[in-house]
């Protein structure tokens, strides 16, 4: 195996360690990341005021001009450090799961005025929100490229007066994703409690994933012991 496959099953592997770690451990691994695939930090320094973006910035622009190949092999090595064993879970790994939550991903910081729906909704931006749904209901529905449906990001970054007044405007709250998960999977597996209570209080099932996998499945370990007398 090529060290850029190896790097690219570690990147993989990693997102699910994402809710069981600490803020230092994401920026480290979110710096090596943007290193090995983008290369030197490329991007202006942000705002004062935007906090986590400048963490995020200054991690990657404390790499200076490391090369990809440094940044690839250290990246595996902070893997390593975690847990030696990771490159055997891969290999018996059947669940398929992938968080998609975190300080871990990848996306870049967008202005306001190019936001999209689905950009306030993972903000956690409730009246811009609202507001969108108020002129245009059918946005509840509306799937994004990954197959996810805004309850689905609503979830995963624990949004949860976003799901209720999606839900009013007519989400469903079993809707499956591309790959067939529910919202239930993303806030358990995220470790999102309160969401998990609430999604449940309104009728959300443990449905099977394409994998085979429930929300039981994948849950966070403090979501666990709830789901275990859920049917």
């Amino acid at each position: 195996m090529t060290l850029e496959e190896r790097f690219n099953k570690a990147a993989t592997y990693l997102q699910t360690l994402a809710s069981k770690l600490n803020s230092n451990e994401l920026l480290k691994f979110y710096a090596l990341y943007k290193q090995a695939t983008v290369g030197p930090c490329n991007i202006p320094k942000p705002n004062w005021y935007q906090m986590q973006s400048r963490q995020k910035w200054e991690a990657w622009n404390n790499l200076n001009n490391m090369s990809h190949d440094d940044a690839m092999d250290n990246y595996i090595q902070e893997l390593s450090k975690i847990n030696p064993s990771w490159e055997e879970d891969v290999k018996s790994e059947s669940c398929g799961w992938v968080a998609i939550s975190r300080l871990i991903n990848t996306e870049e910081e967008v202005h306001d005025v190019d936001k999209t729906f689905l950009d306030w909704v993972k903000e956690g931006h409730e009246q811009k929100v609202q507001e969108l749904l108020d002129k245009e209901p059918k946005l509840v529905s509306v799937m994004d490229t990954e197959g996810l449906l805004p309850i689905h990001w609503a979830a995963d970054r624990g949004h949860i007066s976003i799901i209720e007044y999606l839900i009013k405007t007519g989400a469903n709250v079993n809707s499956q994703d591309g790959d067939g998960q529910t919202p239930l999977h993303y806030a358990a597996s995220c470790g999102h409690l309160d969401v998990v209570i609430y999604l449940l209080s309104i009728g959300a099932q443990l449905i099977e994933d394409n994998d085979g996998a429930t929300p039981k499945d994948i849950a966070a370990e403090n979501i666990i012991a709830y789901l275990q007398d859920v049917k």
